[in-house]
């Protein structure tokens, strides 16, 4: 019953409106130069927000696949050079211990491994330059076309812009709203 009434009012002519990814659009309707100033500051906004967001989680992973690294490469090699110490006194102890090392590498290389910081910081880099170049489209839109914000060529850009933006959002990695790191930790990171 739904998907008839909205043929209904697609197939009219008097206006001319056509769904366009999932929108209603009618050419004829002239976009209101205030309300189309207020969206693409509210654009602008969002799209920095979102460039900026992802560029500190690609610095946060990067950070950590670094740390992780350094830590992983001096127990590995901790535990290689200790294999072969042999100590007169707390044998036992030394074996342990060298055993507990391994076994905390082999741990750290699988959280490595599979925690992938490394490529999910370039993931985010990247991210965060597409959302960085339709920033800069848009601000390059607004700076040029102040006059013609009612012209169908404006509104072409604009359409075209969030069609490219839905884009970059659907392929975007997820990042968090807010990354709690405790005291200690930061020191770290």
């Amino acid at each position: 019953m739904l998907s008839n009434v909205i043929r209904a009012v697609l197939n009219r002519d008097d206006t001319q409106e056509k769904l366009d990814n999932n929108i209603i659009t009618n050419p004829k309707l002239p976009m209101d130069p205030e309300k189309a100033s207020a969206l693409v500051d509210s654009w602008l906004k969002k799209l920095g927000d979102a460039q900026i967001g992802h560029y500190k989680e690609a610095e946060y992973l990067g950070r950590v696949h670094q740390l992780l690294g350094a830590v992983l490469i001096l127990l590995t090699t901790g535990v290689t050079a200790f294999i072969f110490y042999e100590s007169a006194n707390n044998t036992e102890q030394v074996r342990f211990s060298i055993g507990v090392a391994s076994a905390f590498a082999a741990a750290l290389s699988g959280v490595v491994t599979f925690g992938r910081f490394g490529e999910r910081a370039n993931e985010h880099r990247i991210t965060a330059g597409r959302y960085g170049k339709l920033r800069r489209q848009l601000e390059y839109l607004q700076s040029t076309c102040p006059v013609e914000i009612n012209s169908a060529e404006f509104q072409r850009k604009l359409k075209t812009l969030r069609i490219e933006w839905e884009y970059v959002a659907l392929n975007a990695p997820l990042t968090p709203k807010e990354r709690k790191i405790s005291p200690f930790l930061s020191l770290f990171i």
